[in-house]
């Protein structure tokens, strides 16, 4: 729960900056990432979980490895590294619980995003090839997944 907290302390304010600027500054980004890690790592040497700490890490692992050779192939019309540090963040936290509730919230992320760039397009709001802050969303299908997994945890 604290590694949620502090997570959401750093997330508010990203939020804002991504929709305004369109960036996710290291300022921010890398605080949650070393955060989370340490407060997961708190959690599983007082529970003795270590293996849910090990499913958040190979979770965040995998997510920013995937991502990044995502970036690397389509280049600036990709998400960026705040995007994916944000993502390290949010797949550790979500990790905790499972593969499936990192790619959840990750899913719900880009489902979302993907959904208001269409209604965007379709209200001729913006224009194919447009940027759109991704970081917002990627937070918002964290926090709800988080809400989920508060309400019915699974297993």
């Amino acid at each position: 729960m604290l590694a949620g907290l502090w997570w959401a302390g750093c997330a508010v304010p990203l939020v804002f900056i991504d929709t305004q600027v369109h960036r996710l500054p290291d300022i921010l980004t890398l605080p949650a990432v070393a955060g989370v890690f340490a407060l997961l790592t708190v959690g599983a040497a007082t529970d003795a979980s270590w293996d849910h700490l090990f499913d958040a890490v190979i979770c965040a692992a995998v997510a920013a490895a995937a991502f990044l050779v995502l970036g690397l192939i389509m280049g600036s019309r990709s998400m960026g590294l705040g995007d994916i540090k944000l993502l390290i963040s949010v797949t550790a936290l979500l990790g905790w619980w499972g593969w499936s509730s990192a790619l959840a919230g990750v899913y719900l992320g880009l489902l979302s995003a993907g959904l208001v760039g269409v209604v965007l397009l379709i209200g001729r709001r913006i224009r194919l090839g447009a940027h759109i802050a991704v970081g917002p969303f990627f937070i918002a299908g964290a926090v709800v997944m988080l809400a989920l997994l508060a309400w019915a945890p699974p297993g």
